[in-house]
C-alpha cells in the first residue's frame, strides 16, 4: 500500500478519498513541530507508523481509520493522545475540509468535533462561560453538563443541530447573566432532545432524571441554608413560641434529610409566617 503525506492543500483530496472507501491515517508533529499527516487505503493504521517516522514524525502519535458519508468525516482514533487530537483538529480547521469532522475513540465515544468554518459565528460555547461574582458551586454542575452535551449536538440532523447550538449558546449567556434556573431549564431541554434522537447513551427519561437530581441538589442546598437562617431567628423568639417553632425547624430538617423539598418548604413557609406575627 502507498502512504501519502497530506499537506494543507491536500485536505479536500483526503476527504474525497474517504468518500470512496475507508482509509487509514496517522498524525503527529515533526521535529520542527509542524503537523505531519499521512493516509493510505485499508484498515491497518498501525502500518503507517514506520512511514511517518521516516518522514520525520515524532511521538506522541495518533492513528486510526476514517470514512466520509452524509457530509461527515468520521475519524476512529485507535491511538488517541488528547494533545494530538487537538493538534489534528487545528490542522484540519486551518485547511477547511468543508465537512463536519467527528473524532471517536475505538469504543465509539465521541471525543471532539469540527464544524465547517462559519457555522458557529457569533454563538457562545462552553468555553465562553464566565460567571464572575456568581457562586462557583452553582455554576460548576451546569458547566459540566454543557461540556458533556456540546460534542453530541454535532450528531443531530441539520435543522435540529442549529436549534440546539443556539439553545446551548443561550444557556451560556444565561449562566453569565446569573440566571441559573433559566439556564438549567434550557439545558434539560437540550439533554432530552439529544437523548430522544438516540445520539446519547442515556434515554430521554434517564437524562431527565439526572437533570432533575442536579436541580434538586442545588435546590436542597438553598433550602438547607434557609432552614439554618430560620433556626437562628427562632432562637431569638420568646419562650413558648420558641419551643414550638424550634420543633417545627427540626421537622423541616428531617424532611430535607429525606429530600422531601416540597414538604420542607411548606413547613418553613409556616415558620416564617409565624415569626412575622411575633415581630
Amino acid at each position: 500500500m502507498c502512504a501519502d503525506r497530506v499537506n494543507g492543500d491536500d485536505v479536500r483530496t483526503m476527504v474525497r478519498e474517504g468518500a470512496k472507501k475507508r482509509m487509514s491515517f496517522a498524525f503527529c508533529l515533526d521535529g520542527s513541530k509542524d503537523p505531519l499527516l499521512m493516509i493510505q487505503p485499508g484498515k491497518k493504521p498501525e502500518t503507517l507508523r514506520n512511514p511517518v517516522k521516516q518522514a520525520g514524525g515524532t511521538n506522541p502519535m495518533a492513528w486510526g481509520t476514517y470514512v466520509v458519508r452524509d457530509g461527515e468525516m468520521e475519524m476512529i482514533c485507535e491511538q488517541a493522545p488528547g494533545k494530538m487530537i487537538t493538534a489534528l483538529k487545528k490542522f484540519l480547521q486551518r485547511n477547511r475540509p468543508k465537512v463536519n469532522v467527528l473524532f471517536y475513540d475505538d469504543g465509539g465515544n465521541l471525543l471532539d468535533s469540527l464544524k465547517p468554518e462559519g457555522e458557529s459565528k457569533g454563538q457562545a460555547d462552553v468555553d465562553d462561560v464566565s460567571a464572575t461574582g456568581i457562586d462557583a458551586s452553582a455554576v460548576a454542575p451546569l458547566t459540566r453538563r454543557l461540556k458533556r452535551i456540546q460534542p453530541r449536538i454535532a450528531l443531530a440532523p441539520g435543522p435540529l443541530e442549529l436549534k440546539l447550538k443556539r439553545a446551548l449558546s443561550k444557556s451560556v449567556k444565561l449562566i453569565n447573566a446569573g440566571r441559573l434556573q433559566e439556564a438549567e431549564t434550557l439545558i434539560v431541554v437540550i439533554e432530552r432532545a439529544i437523548a430522544r434522537i438516540g445520539k446519547d447513551r442515556e434515554s430521554a427519561d434517564k437524562s431527565m432524571r439526572r437533570g432533575q437530581r442536579e436541580m434538586d441538589q442545588r435546590s436542597l442546598g438553598a433550602q438547607v441554608k434557609r432552614a439554618q437562617a430560620l433556626r437562628a431567628n427562632v432562637a431569638r423568639a420568646p419562650g413558648p413560641a420558641r419551643d414550638r417553632l424550634d420543633r417545627a425547624v427540626h421537622v423541616a430538617a428531617r424532611l430535607l434529610k429525606k429530600r422531601d423539598l416540597t414538604g420542607a418548604q411548606s413547613v418553613m413557609d409556616r415558620i416564617e409566617k409565624a415569626l412575622t406575627t411575633l415581630v
